[in-house]
């Protein structure tokens, strides 16, 4: 799934700097406004199997963390693109 992460403009493209100044909530809101749509289009392409993450409902968890690691490694990328990342390989299993 190779996704364009400019599409994280429609979202507020945060540097990973913003990021780790959103507090949890905030995150959790961010994470899965722009991870749920991407993984319903991924899903109605492929038309079949599970939406991984949107049919489980503690998918934003693990996903949270993913981009918290991601930034603390890339700081001068944002969290748009790990998002990207953490999709791809939860899609990818």
């Amino acid at each position: 799934m190779a996704v364009n992460a400019r599409a994280a403009s429609l979202f507020g493209d945060l540097s990973c700097q913003a990021w780790a100044d959103m507090d949890y909530p905030r995150k959790k809101i961010w994470t899965n406004a722009f991870l749920a749509p991407l993984s319903l289009t991924h899903q109605g392409l492929k038309k079949n199997g599970p939406d991984r993450y949107n049919d489980d409902p503690n998918a934003s968890e693990p996903a949270i963390a993913s981009i918290d690691s991601f930034c603390l490694l890339h700081p001068k990328l944002g969290p748009a693109e790990a998002a990207v990342s953490y999709l791809d390989a939860l899609i990818g299993k």
